[in-house]
């Protein structure tokens, strides 16, 4: 759910949207790159946003490079647009450009980090995402060894630097933390790179002979991580847990591939990427933090979760994205 009472603001930000939809703001949406399923899927939900509300909206991208990425940002400032949405490569390198932002009056929605000259910030609540599947590795293993929760744990982490990459590997090892039974034999930084994590999971494979569980920071770190697994055979010893519930996170769930996943809904997450900072620029919401918060799917529910990213994307324009993302799964 989204924190500081989200149905009451969406309510009234419904009755106002259509007002604001004249002035034809413009917001831009800069992603960390434009080749991540996850990423592409967000942009969708992005411009459902425009459409439905009646902005402009500029898409761009830092290639994965943080120094295209701060110029893409400094182009939006020169095209004067009335707000930035910007998801960081490298936050510590953007303290100029933000300062540039500030000179010219344009609010900066900073998505899943927060720095100095941020107007908000939106983003996941990822301590609460790491945690929940933590929870949930902690019943995996508690099956495993027969009511003793006790193994060897290792984690596929992302972009070191994000606060989405510390708090999401964080709230997953503070959990560990409470079983001394447990040890987190590794946790290595992949930059989002599927390849890495091939990689490095093919050396987990020979480095830790008795490895229970990974735990992926993303759907398209666990998914490849899955077929190195199955290449060497211990896909009946190491379990899968992930994070974002893309189409072949959740396709991996129903085939029990992976154990879980969160539901993150790209589309979902798009669409408030763009329609947040819209209603920043409007002066509609003065909220200073958004958290969404992810959904675990299992086994048990991944049926629903798989019907409602089907929808989001074969049924976008009356998808209720305004509410809560559990509430839509409950839904379901």
């Amino acid at each position: 759910m989204f924190k500081k009472s989200f149905l009451a603001v969406a309510a009234a930000t419904a009755i106002t949207t259509c007002a604001f939809a004249q002035d034809k703001a413009t917001i831009g949406l800069i992603q960390i790159d434009l080749s991540n399923p996850f990423h592409l899927g967000e942009v969708e939900g992005a411009k459902e946003a425009a459409r439905r509300a009646g902005f402009e909206l500029v898409i761009t991208s830092g290639e994965g490079d943080v120094t295209k990425q701060i110029q893409a940002m400094e182009n939006l400032i020169n095209q004067g647009v009335d707000a930035i949405s910007i998801n960081f490569i490298d936050s510590a390198a953007f303290g100029p450009t933000m300062a540039k932002a500030s000179a010219a009056g344009i609010p900066v929605i900073c998505l899943h980090s927060k720095i100095e000259g941020c107007a908000a910030t939106l983003g996941f609540d990822e301590r609460y995402t790491g945690k929940i599947v933590g929870e949930y590795a902690v019943e995996l293993l508690k099956q495993r060894y027969n009511g003793e929760v006790k193994g060897e744990v290792a984690n596929l982490q992302g972009l070191l630097g994000q606060g989405l990459n510390t708090d999401r590997s964080g709230g997953f090892t503070d959990v560990m933390a409470a079983y001394p039974g447990v040890k987190v034999v590794a946790q290595e930084p992949t930059s989002w790179d599927p390849t890495k994590a091939v990689s490095i999971t093919e050396n987990w494979m020979t480095a830790y002979a008795n490895l229970d569980l990974i735990y992926g920071n993303s759907d398209s770190l666990t998914v490849p991580a899955a077929g190195v697994i199955e290449r060497s055979g211990k896909q009946e010893q190491v379990m899968l847990v992930s994070v974002d519930g893309t189409e072949p996170g959740l396709n991996a769930v129903k085939s029990g591939v992976m154990k879980s996943t969160v539901l993150l809904a790209p589309q979902y997450s798009g669409f408030w990427k763009a329609y947040f900072p819209f209603l920043v620029a409007t002066k509609a919401d003065d909220r200073k933090e958004v958290l969404i918060q992810g959904v675990l799917v299992t086994g048990d529910n991944v049926d629903a979760a798989l019907k409602l990213a089907s929808d989001q994307v074969s049924a976008m324009q009356n998808f209720p994205f305004e509410k809560p993302l559990a509430e839509i799964v409950a839904g379901y």
